[in-house]
């Protein structure tokens, strides 16, 4: 097939001020390359197009010219960033991987996608979501409660102090984040165990759980998958293995629960050919899903932990596999094959 690479490259280097963070999402350009040499590997051949400003006139003039587009590209900014090239695709009538517009748009904004998935009976922390300075008195959670950015992904402004104890540090963190963030999500921390999971595939295949560890944090760090554990400690590790666990040691009971649920947030979302989903698993066996991930990073060099790829591996598939995987299952979806 004639396939046009759709991304964002990375240009900035790891860092704690928010204004900093603007292409933390983006990828590299040796992770390009290697989804660019792994396509072509499959008898493909690739056109490159970076979704920036100029992404709707290239995918234009690519019409006709291409049999379909493989998005690995988050956008330009907005909080439906994601869905700008699906949405190009759909505008141009050019099938392209991964899931529709409005499912990368409700899914990157965490407290709609828990409102939906609540509605289905799947178990999620309490939560609200605040927009302004005025509306911080009104939260009316337990502590301890943990802040987020409601619209951003790849852990971009969960810093270690966004877990807090008290009003006193709740003022002064959603002041923080509402000023550099905007739209905050306020949620109850879950104590306990975390996990991710990749799915795979037009009728989805749950790839080998994954747990996070948080031993080689520094001391006092609080136990999550925050930007510092992310962008600053796990890639330096000297054994990368020491940030996660996968197979994740579960009982066949755990195993379960966690499988299931996630295909059925999988189904219920109407996601297509790949997601990632982070959970949180209390001391009593609760799991709380906590956010999905469309546009799960398929970073496979082997010198940084990347999860989905972390997770194909140990499932025995190489990046060729999960490549042929995910063009395979939309080329069918778009009848381009059986």
């Amino acid at each position: 097939m004639r396939i046009a690479l759709a991304f964002n490259v990375k240009k900035g280097s790891p860092s704690l001020n928010p204004k900093e963070q603007e292409d933390v999402e983006f990828d590299l350009p040796i992770t390009i390359d290697l989804i660019k040499k792994n396509i072509e590997a499959l008898g493909h051949s690739v056109i490159m197009v970076e979704a920036d400003l100029d992404a709707f006139d290239k995918l234009r003039k690519l019409k006709g010219k291409i049999d379909i587009v493989f998005n690995m590209a988050e956008g330009m900014g907005g909080d439906a960033r994601e869905s700008q090239i699906p949405i190009f695709c759909e505008m141009l009538g050019i099938p392209y991987t991964h899931s529709a517009p409005t499912v990368h748009a409700a899914c990157l904004n965490k407290s709609m996608t828990k409102k939906i998935l609540k509605a289905d009976g799947i178990c999620v922390p309490d939560w609200e979501a605040i927009d302004s300075f005025a509306e911080i008195p009104g939260i009316n959670l337990h502590f301890p409660l943990i802040l987020k950015p409601n619209k951003e992904g790849s852990s971009k402004g969960v810093y270690n102090k966004n877990v807090v104890d008290n009003k006193k540090d709740l003022e002064l963190r959603a002041r923080f984040m509402v000023k550099n963030f905007g739209s905050t999500l306020v949620e109850e921390y879950i104590d306990g165990r975390e996990f991710t999971v990749a799915l795979l595939g037009s009728k989805p295949k749950v790839l080998p759980i994954i747990e996070q560890k948080f031993d080689f944090l520094p001391k006092g760090y609080k136990k999550i998958a925050g930007y510092e554990l992310k962008w600053l400690f796990e890639d330096k590790l000297k054994h990368l293995e020491d940030a996660y666990e996968c197979p994740a040691p579960v009982t066949k009971k755990e195993r379960e629960l966690i499988e299931s649920t996630s295909l059925t947030i999988f189904d219920f979302l109407n996601i297509r050919d790949a997601a990632r989903i982070d959970y949180r698993m209390d001391a009593k066996g609760n799991l709380y899903f906590l956010e999905v991930n469309t546009l799960p990073g398929l970073n496979f060099d082997p010198n940084v932990t990347s999860y989905f790829p972390l997770a194909a591996k140990v499932a025995g598939l190489t990046p060729k596999d999960v490549i042929r995987e995910i063009l395979s299952s939309a080329a069918v979806r778009f009848g381009l094959q059986k």
